[in-house]
């Protein structure tokens, strides 16, 4: 026997799926605003949303391909889905999700096949190919099948000096995480921002990462501080995130303005000491100026 849902009930329900649309929603615009993957921890933090909601949330969106969880970063960033939402002018992340899709083949690929490699659907990839063709960043030939354009080979020549970097100063970033066990991380200037090119994570179970490829403003940011006063750590609390220290020292004379530096919460790096961490991160950064300079 089934009795009828009493209007109180009803109401319920109702908050009920409203919290939850709402949650939903501020979980895409969160991922809208980050430029690298974001963990669950961040997201519920971030959200205002308990941890197991969270992940409930995430593996919901996940099905609907409105958000992809990589595995290598630990991380959630926003899917295909959300993209395809938009049927007019294709948004940056189609390219680039198109772009990649040429990082492991060296032969002309079809629409369909494009369409496998970029995990998007062929309606997508179709309204982005004409934009990346007209640009150049992908040439089309007779056959119907599309290769990386002439384009792609200019922007790789002016970046060549950051594989470069990252190269020797790898070693130096992992004496910096290890001297100080938080995430240590390699930064360049990028016009009035600063972007995270390498980062070697903290052994810490809560620790700062998924940073690489992320841009941060110079203004009120220990990146700025450091770039305006090179060779000197600067320190700033709760400017990147909440509850996050980032020591960043410049380096004094690369011709390629670059910069160390690591992130942790604010009080792990107040128990190791500031002045001491400051230390290690400027004496990191002399150590990769000389290196780069041999």
């Amino acid at each position: 026997m089934t009795t009828d849902e009493t209007p109180e009930a009803g109401k319920t329900a109702a908050q009920g799926a409203t919290w939850s649309a709402s949650r939903v929603l501020d979980i895409l615009e969160f991922l809208n605003r980050r430029s690298s993957p974001a963990p669950a921890s961040i997201i519920a933090s971030s959200c205002h949303i308990p941890r197991s909601s969270t992940y409930g949330l995430l593996n919901l969106l996940r099905e609907r391909h409105f958000v992809t969880y990589h595995s290598a970063e630990r991380g959630w960033s926003l899917g295909s889905g959300v993209f395809e939402l938009s049927v007019h002018a294709p948004l940056f992340a189609h390219g680039l999700a198109v772009l990649r899709a040429f990082a492991t083949v060296s032969h002309g690929l079809t629409e369909r096949q494009i369409a496998e490699g970029a995990g998007m659907s062929r309606a997508a990839v179709a309204r982005i190919l004409p934009h990346l063709v007209e640009s150049d960043l992908l040439r089309s030939a007779p056959d119907g099948t599309y290769s990386l354009g002439l384009e792609l080979v200019g922007l790789a020549s002016r970046v060549g000096w950051v594989d470069r970097l990252r190269l020797i100063a790898r070693l130096h970033l992992v004496r910096l995480r290890d001297a100080t066990q938080e995430t240590a991380n390699l930064i360049v200037l990028d016009g009035d921002h600063g972007i995270y090119i390498d980062q070697v994570e903290s052994p810490h179970a809560l620790r700062h990462s998924g940073w690489v490829g992320r841009h941060i403003p110079l203004t009120g940011t220990a990146t700025g501080g450091a770039f305006a006063d090179r060779g000197v750590a600067h320190t700033v609390q709760d400017a990147v995130e909440t509850g996050v220290t980032s020591i960043v020292c410049a380096l004094t004379s690369s011709a390629d303005p670059a910069a160390v530096g690591v992130t942790g919460p604010n009080w792990r790096i107040e128990e190791f000491g500031i002045a001491r961490a400051q230390g290690i991160v400027e004496a990191v950064a002399r150590e990769l100026d000389q290196r780069l300079h041999r």
